[in-house]
């Protein structure tokens, strides 16, 4: 039985000199191992109001997000870099709805006539394949209603409760700038990506939370599965997402 891991919330990101949790089980493990430069490097999220502000609100809340102050700048960016093509941002996987924050904030800022779709079953994680570590349940610390209280309800939001890919069923037609996908277990994953990468448009991007987290070894095999053989190759950072921007001649 592999070892379980967890996230870490955006607010309680261990320092460097922490002890990092066992890989011994993951496959590959040789493959993780704490990232070092050795001189200091840029990494502007501590400075960012936009990531400040909705960290420090959600612990104000007593809330958290499990996508770090790193990953929260991937998203950022993703956002702006997609914010004059046509097409709606989504977010699969929600949680307490921290990073949906952070999302809803850029759009009423740089444009305020994107559709946001958030999907998630507010009930954590479905049962899981023999590629998770994760277990059906998990992260069910959440409601479709206090993350409405904490986002907002407004025309350009909507609201997906239920599971991957039956939330999907109806938005056949819908183009997408840019997904978040955030949704931990392999199957998931692989039914989120066979969903939006069709309907991604030209210039878009894709966001994989998971990919390179040792918690997380089904986010890693749906993505290499799913990308294998197509023309947009996934860029993984050392924040753990894999990142694909949709070429022109995309396949």
């Amino acid at each position: 039985m592999f070892a379980r891991f967890r996230k870490q919330s955006a607010a309680t990101v261990a320092p460097p000199e922490a002890a990092a949790p066992s890989v011994e089980n993951v496959p590959d493990p040789h493959l993780y191992a704490t990232y070092q430069t050795g001189v200091p490097v840029l990494q502007p999220w501590f400075g960012d109001a936009d990531i400040r502000t909705v960290v420090d609100d959600l612990v104000a809340k007593g809330l958290k997000t499990l996508v770090s102050d790193d990953r929260l700048q991937t998203l950022k960016w993703a956002f702006a870099q997609t914010a004059r093509l046509d097409g709606e941002v989504w977010e699969l996987g929600v949680y307490q709805g921290g990073s949906a924050l952070l999302l809803r904030r850029l759009a009423d800022r740089i444009a305020p006539a994107t559709i946001l779709r958030f999907f998630d079953s507010f009930e954590g994680l479905p049962s899981p394949t023999p590629d998770d570590l994760h277990l059906g349940g998990d992260f069910a610390d959440t409601s479709l209603e206090a993350v409405r209280a904490l986002v907002g309800v407004t025309p350009n939001i909507k609201y997906h409760q239920g599971w991957i890919p039956d939330t999907l069923t109806g938005l056949e037609d819908r183009w997408i700038r840019f997904a978040h996908v955030d949704l931990d277990l392999y199957r998931s994953i692989l039914d989120a990506c066979a969903f939006i990468y069709p309907r991604l448009r030209a210039g878009g991007v894709i966001v994989v939370d998971d990919y390179g987290l040792p918690s997380c070894p089904g986010a890693r095999k749906a993505v290499d599965e799913f990308f294998s053989g197509k023309h947009d190759v996934p860029l993984i950072v050392p924040s753990g997402q894999a990142i694909v921007v949709k070429g022109q001649d995309a396949r």
